[in-house]
Formats: structure tokens, C-alpha cells, sequence
């Protein structure tokens, strides 16, 4: 990709998706009668990244040549796919290959918009991304977890372009294509899975403890703790997590705690204190820094977003 292009627009119907989110839109209202999407692309002809706000909306669209990762932050989204249907509230994940869906988002309250980053991506790229990869697709689940590594970077690198894009700092066009390049590496490490026997017993302990981080991130949760409740040691469980490809314990917990920090700050509950002490982060000193790293604004200026 050599050319880039960044769009921020407030348009007030279905041309919000049109041409380069969605193959073709077939119905779209709004949920208000004074409803409203704002939309921020970034991206050429092949991946695109974008950033939605919306008032509230229902769209059934039909999309049989692209894959679509979608991060909600604010708000929920619920799709369904023939009889199947799925949600994903603020800091949850959806993903989906070519179908046809219709999707309802809501907006978290009457004074809150509804907000979500997300990517999508041409089969063809991905499929030329599988064969330098050496890897084989044998599904596309609908959802994921948010805390997954590669989850984890696709989100957190969206968020600090689109951020990027949207203050008037774009990355220049080589470094934008080198980072959707690694974007299309991340993606196909979340949908590619190789076959394999059943899960380890090391993987299991990692998806139980990543459920009780999520469950329990907003208490005193140390990782040696983690570990005596899971029946190990310490070093066991940093094995375990560097086996199955994940950042060290300690990270995805530091990451689970700022994820739901952002999701306080778009709930506009509160003040930025206030929001990362319910997360669970104590180094207030370390938290402007960490959460601007991640996702490349201040706490405060999140939480000033309201609109």
C-alpha cells in the first residue's frame, strides 16, 4: 500500500459504511430520531482501520469478500449470523469472515455515544499472509479473547493509529504500511490454528487464569497469588503463558486493568481517579503513561470524549 487516507466525518445514514468498511449495506436505520454515526477511516484499498460513534443504530449488511475484527469500547454491539448471535460489550471483541449479518449497537447511556474501533481486511490479503506465514485457517470463531497477545496488539495498534490520525499526527505512508503489515501477521496468528491435539493442561491453567483476572482484576490480585489458587508455582505459570504465546502474566493483567480503565473513562462515570482505582491500578504515578502507551491519548482526554 503507498497512498494512505484519513477521513473523520459525521454523516447522518448508511453512506457512513460505504464503499470501503462494507461490501454492500441492504437495511440501516438509526435507533433516535435525531440519529448519528461519526466515522474515522484510515487505510487504502486493502486493510482499513476505523473508528465509529454512533447514537445507536441497526444495519444488516452483506459482506462476502472481507474479515472484520470489531472492538467495542463504549456501548454494545450484538450480531447475528443466520440463527447464531453474539454480543460484545466495552472492551470485548467480535470477529467474522464473509456473511451476511445484521448488527444493533447500542450507545451506554442517552448522554454517551456508542464507540468501537475496527479492521477489516480482503480475503486475498489475508490469504497471501497465510502462505508467507505457512499457515492454514480452519475457522473464524465469532468472538475471542480480548486478553489473547495477538487480540491484545491488533487492538491496541488500531487505537494508537486511529488516536494518531485523528490529533492531525498520522504515521508517515512507510510506516503505516510496515504497521498494517504487521496488523495482517497478528490477525492471521488469531484465526489461523494449526492443527493440533487437545489443549494442554499448561493452556487450560492459562485460560483459567486469565478468567480470573478478568473476573477478579479490579482487587489486590498479586500473580503469586494467582498461581496458589490455580495449584502452582510462580515460574509454572510464566512458562505456561510464554508456551502459549501470551505477554507475561503480570502484562495481561496490567493490560486487563487498562482496558477496563477505558471502558470506565467512555462511561463518563465518575473521574479519572476514581475510574482507575474501580480498575484496579494503585501506581496512579505509572497510569497516564502506561494508558497513553496503549492507547495513545491522556486518561483524561478519554474520558473529555464523550461525543
Amino acid at each position: 500500500m503507498r497512498k494512505q487516507s484519513v477521513r473523520t466525518s459525521w454523516i447522518s445514514g448508511v453512506d457512513a459504511f460505504a464503499p470501503q468498511l462494507f461490501h454492500r449495506t441492504e437495511t440501516f436505520r438509526f435507533l433516535e430520531t435525531e440519529g448519528r454515526i461519526g466515522v474515522t477511516r484510515l487505510g487504502g484499498n486493502s486493510m482499513v482501520l476505523a473508528r465509529v460513534r454512533s447514537t445507536g443504530h441497526d444495519i444488516t449488511l452483506d459482506e462476502p469478500e472481507r474479515l472484520t475484527l470489531l472492538f467495542p469500547w463504549a456501548g454494545r454491539i450484538t450480531c447475528s449470523v443466520g440463527d447464531s448471535m453474539t454480543h460484545a460489550d466495552g472492551g470485548g471483541v467480535l470477529a467474522f469472515g464473509p456473511n451476511r449479518r445484521r448488527t444493533v449497537v447500542t450507545r451506554p447511556s442517552r448522554a454517551l455515544l456508542y464507540r468501537a474501533d475496527l479492521l477489516t481486511m480482503p480475503l486475498a490479503g489475508l490469504d497471501e499472509t497465510l502462505r508467507t506465514e505457512d499457515l492454514a485457517v480452519r475457522r473464524i470463531a465469532p468472538s475471542h479473547d480480548p486478553s489473547a497477545g495477538a487480540v491484545a496488539r491488533i487492538r491496541s495498534s488500531i487505537g494508537l493509529m486511529l488516536t494518531g490520525a485523528e490529533a492531525a499526527r498520522p504515521l508517515p505512508a512507510a510506516a503505516l504500511e510496515a504497521g498494517l503489515a504487521d496488523l495482517a501477521v497478528d490477525l492471521v496468528c488469531v484465526l489461523a490454528q494449526p492443527d493440533r491435539p487437545a489443549a494442554s493442561a499448561g493452556a487450560r491453567r492459562v485460560a483459567q487464569a486469565i478468567a480470573l483476572m478478568r473476573d477478579a482484576h479490579a482487587e489486590p490480585l498479586s500473580i503469586a497469588a494467582l498461581a496458589r489458587n490455580l495449584g502452582c508455582s510462580s515460574r509454572s505459570l510464566q512458562t505456561a503463558f510464554r508456551d502459549a504465546g501470551h505477554p507475561a502474566p503480570r502484562e495481561v493483567l496490567a493490560a486487563i486493568r487498562l482496558d477496563a480503565a477505558r471502558v470506565r473513562l467512555l462511561s463518563g462515570d465518575g473521574n479519572v481517579t476514581g475510574c482507575a482505582l474501580d480498575s484496579g491500578i494503585t501506581h496512579l504515578g505509572r497510569f497516564a503513561q502506561a494508558y497513553r502507551q496503549r492507547f495513545g491519548e491522556h486518561p483524561a482526554d478519554t474520558f473529555g470524549a464523550k461525543c
